[in-house]
């Protein structure tokens, strides 16, 4: 296909959004979505924003946008302003009798935390919040943010519903500035340092920002990197061994946390022997799934914050995730044809993406001596994090692969002056 063929013409903000249809009727997320709908007091919604917005008087869209873990519905006034209601549905192990390590309440306080704080010292389009509530039983009925609404798509259903080119955000000029603004959200978070590793949070009595339990763990926060690493990866085995299937349980690559902690222990960059920080801001779930754009893929708002957190260096410097930037298991060779020519793409772009990061990190964060995200994206150390990363699918096909990586990687370091013991 070539640019001619791109379909120009595409809903744009709440006009694009599905409802529950984005699912298979019948299935757990549709079923959860229409009983969460019916459920909310949206009633009691429209009244909070009303008293919020000085009593002016406001209606819900009929549509609404639906992810893994939010129902968004708009909110317009009389007076024009529109925002948004984000509520936080239920967990979907509450249906399928499944258990997800996540605790809601402390997931919603770091994404408010991380929305509050990027507005307040970064010139990052990240939406005002105006209120929020963590509880589960409030007048509404679920936890919600409310906030100012853009009338944005998110990048990756953008670039579906205009039928682009293979790996490409819009036409190659649209898709080289997407990413050129992407590296610099991502520098821009990495620019702020702390003394620990943990998610972050805000203090409601002083409106302090600081570094306290890692939402997805429950542990920390860290003064250590290694320790951060090992309850990751212990964490990271506890999951597949209450959730993966018995195949992968009972494939060689089920072992990878173990490994991973010795292969980081050797790898990593840490700043000393210990692993002490500073630690840079990271969004683990930072991607084009979470940016907002134009109709000409200009990055307009970043959204689903809820994955902030001051991390180790190796960590911070992961490429976007589903952003045509996956990168392969070191040593693996691909022969199946569709394979190779996804790689093909891929590489090149890799490059360019690490070369704006680079220049980006030049101007923004000049530092001297200290590793920088550019110069680690493609290294083993980064490979070796990204590895524990997709353990976390849980699938046997793609673990293996990592898992032969991580042996190939041992066995680099392991030579007659090394041992294991």
């Amino acid at each position: 296909m070539n640019h001619s063929q791109m379909n120009p013409a595409a809903l744009l903000g709440s006009a694009s959004w599905d409802g529950s249809d984005a699912y298979e009727a019948g299935g757990a997320f549709h079923h959860r979505a229409t009983a969460f709908f019916a459920a909310v007091k949206w009633d009691q919604l429209v009244s909070r924003c009303s008293r919020l917005h000085g009593g002016i008087p406001c209606s819900l869209g009929e549509k609404f946008s639906i992810g893994h873990f939010n129902m968004v519905r708009r909110i317009v006034f009389e007076d024009g302003t529109s925002w948004v209601a984000r509520l936080r549905l239920p967990r979907l192990g509450a249906v399928l009798g499944d258990r997800e390590m996540l605790d809601e309440a402390r997931t919603l306080q770091v994404e408010v935390a991380s929305m509050k704080f990027l507005k307040a010292k970064t010139g990052m389009p990240v939406p005002e919040i105006h209120s929020y509530s963590v509880d589960a039983k409030n007048e509404v009925g679920a936890p919600y943010i409310l906030m100012d609404y853009i009338d944005g798509n998110v990048a990756t259903e953008l670039r579906a519903a205009k039928n682009c080119d293979v790996g490409l955000f819009g036409t190659l000029h649209q898709d080289r500035k997407f990413r050129e603004q992407m590296a610099r959200i991502q520098v821009t978070l990495s620019s702020f340092e702390f003394d620990r590793i943990g998610s972050l949070y805000q203090d409601e009595t002083t409106s302090e920002f600081f570094i306290g339990p890692d939402a997805e763990t429950g542990k920390g926060p860290w003064a250590s990197s290694m320790d951060y690493y090992a309850d990751l990866a212990n964490h990271a085995l506890q999951d597949c061994v209450a959730n993966a299937g018995a195949d992968f349980q009972t494939s060689w690559s089920f072992a990878i946390p173990v490994l991973f902690k010795h292969l980081i222990s050797v790898y990593g960059h840490d700043n000393d022997s210990t692993g002490a920080g500073p630690f840079k801001l990271t969004n683990r779930d930072f991607g084009a799934h979470n940016l907002l754009v134009n109709n000409d893929f200009e990055i307009i708002g970043v959204i689903d914050l809820d994955g902030v957190m001051a991390a180790p260096i190796d960590v911070v410097a992961q490429y976007p995730q589903l952003s045509g930037l996956a990168r392969e298991p070191p040593g693996h060779v691909e022969t199946r044809p569709l394979a190779i020519d996804r790689i093909s793409r891929t590489t090149p772009k890799l490059e360019e993406y690490k070369n704006f990061v680079e220049t980006t990190e030049a101007e923004l964060v000049p530092k001297k001596g200290e590793p920088t995200m550019a110069n680690l994206f493609l290294s083993d150390t980064a490979s070796t994090f990204q590895g524990l990363l997709c353990y976390a699918s849980h699938q046997k096909f793609v673990n293996d692969k990592w898992m032969e990586a991580y042996c190939k990687l041992l066995r680099e370091i392991s030579g007659p002056q090394d041992s294991l013991s």
